[in-house]
Formats: C-alpha cells, structure tokens, sequence
C-alpha cells in the first residue's frame, strides 16, 4: 500500500512539473512575439525562464534523488547485513569443508555375487578443510533407525554409513574402506571398534593423523568407500548424498553402469540449505543423449548448510 502511494505522489510530481515547463514555455514563446510590448514581453520572458528553470531542476534533483536513495538503502541493507553475519559466517567458513567433490559409480553385483540384490556403489570424497584432529573415524552402521547417526557426530568422523540390518558391516564385500589419505598420504589404520546400536552393530575404522598435519593449516582430505544399496526388482533408484557440515563449492557426480538399463536419470538439489544467496547453481546431466542418463551433474559454488541434500533419482528397465 504504502509502496504504491508514492508511486502515486511521484506521478503526481512528474505531472506538475511537465506542467510548469509546458507553460514556462509557451511563456518564453509568448514573449518573442510580443516584442513589440517590451514591458509585457521581459515579464513573460522571466516568468517563462523562471518555469523551465524549475521545472527542469526540479525534475534532474528527483531523478538524483530516487536513485541516490535506492543506492544508499541497498548499500545500508547489505552493510548492515555483512556486519551482522559476518562475525556469524567466518567462524563457520573457517571450519567449513571447502573444493567438495563427490564422485559416484554405481554397478551391478557380478554373477554369483552372495548378494544380488544389492548395486555397488562406489564413491569417493575429497575436498579440503583448515585443522585435523589427531585421530578420525569412518562409521557403518547396521540399522534401519537414522536416529543412530546421530551419535556418531564431531569433526572426527570423516563419514557415517548406513546399511540394512540385516547385513553385517565388517563384511567387505558390504562396505570396504578403500583409502583415506590427508595431503596425498595414507593414513595409519588402527583395529576397529564395535559398538551396540538400534536394530543392529556399528563398526568404526580408526585412523591416525601425522603430527604434522595436526599442528598446520590448510589440509587435503580424500576418502574411497566401496557400499551397497538395494534395489531388488525396483524400477525406480534413488542415489543420495547428505552433508553434516557447512561446505563450500561442492560439485557431486554419479555415474551409471549401462548394465542398470537406465531410462531416465534426474539430478534434483531442491532439498538444500544454502548460507547466503544461492546464485550459479548447476543441475544437469553431464553429457547430451543418448548418454544423458548415464552421468548426472551438480555444481553449487555457495555454502551450504548442514543437513543439505542431493540426490539423484534413476528410473530402469526391469526385465
């Protein structure tokens, strides 16, 4: 309402001063030709030259001033913006995952496999992040309860996976731990340790971090898993990806094995929580047809919080 009353007002005001040139023109137009009567001419002439004066300042102020006004409010909206969240955001950039890639192949088990109705899925994970602990930890649960997870929080895990129940997690052909490495070395591993969960067991890899690594900034962190995930005779799969830290420029890839007979690959980041304005997305397949479902794309170079979600959604033909 209040937004188009002035809008009103400044119409009104650009009007009366059309207005005023208009007849501080035809004024000056008068004067000419009545030079004859030089006292009525020179007071036209001023009162004509007087109009067009106004009118045309009048006029170039307003237009300085609206825009000079919506330039200083937005300038004073964004400082004040930056300086409320910015002592919130450097705290969280600085223990933020940055460069996160997530590279995903998913296959089919070979014959004889022990069990068929599980893919493979096989991914890796990479980007980089200021300080290391002296120790991290990858966790795979036996579960159906997410609530589980939620133990298994802190900068020390480096990964929480979730399989069925009914499958045994130090099981490798379940879930195999292929490298972890900070700064292009391999980690030390140190005997796992089980612990009781909902539902089932959970199984956690320890590995140790070079001294090095503990006291510098700035840090390379690359892990491989090797996973299954169920499908049984379901024409429709869906692969994703959760983060439980702030991350910045994240990119995730999936690629799929033609012996999945996909159909159709939809990639979709609509279930994510960006930190600031959410500009530059990308969300595609990665090649033209007809290979466009056989890789999928998402790009986001903004933070994102906790909790964000991506997925990548498969439809297969099911003999």
């Amino acid at each position: 309402m209040a937004a188009s009353r002035e809008q009103e007002v400044r119409k009104i005001l650009v009007l009366v001063n059309i207005l005023a040139l208009t007849t501080g023109l035809a004024c000056v137009v008068a004067a000419s030709l009545l030079t004859h009567q030089q006292v009525v001419a020179t007071v036209l002439s001023l009162i004509g030259g007087a109009f067009v004066s106004a009118a045309v300042v009048t006029l170039a102020i307003g237009s300085l001033t609206v825009r000079e006004t919506t330039e200083q409010v937005d300038s004073a909206v964004l400082r004040g913006m930056q300086d409320v969240l910015g002592p919130v955001r450097d705290p969280l950039f600085a223990a933020a995952l940055s460069a996160y890639r997530y590279d995903c192949l998913l296959t089919p088990p070979p014959p004889g496999d022990a069990h068929p109705d599980y893919l493979y899925q096989c991914f890796r994970i990479s980007y980089r992040i200021e300080k290391l602990p002296k120790a991290v930890s990858i966790a795979c649960l036996s579960s159906n309860d997410d609530a589980s997870l939620d133990r298994f929080t802190g900068p020390e895990f480096l990964l929480r996976w979730m399989i069925d129940d009914n499958l045994d997690p130090d099981d490798p052909g379940i879930f195999a731990i292929g490298t972890v490495r900070v700064d292009n070395r391999d980690l030390e591993r140190r005997p796992p340790t089980h612990e009781a969960v909902a539902g089932g067991t959970a199984r956690i890899d320890h590995f140790a971090v070079p001294h090095d690594a503990q006291v510098t900034v700035g840090h390379l962190v690359e892990l491989s898993i090797t996973a299954r995930k169920y499908v049984g005779n379901d024409r429709r799969v869906r692969i994703q990806a959760q983060v439980f830290r702030h991350v910045t420029d994240a990119e995730y890839r999936i690629t799929i094995d033609p012996a999945i007979r996909p159909t159709r690959l939809a990639v979709n980041a609509s279930e994510i929580s960006a930190l600031g304005a959410a500009h530059g997305a990308s969300v595609r397949a990665t090649f033209p047809a007809p290979f466009n479902n056989l890789a999928g794309l998402v790009q986001l170079p903004f933070p994102l919080q906790p909790g964000s979600v991506m997925a990548f959604t498969i439809d297969r033909d099911v003999p």
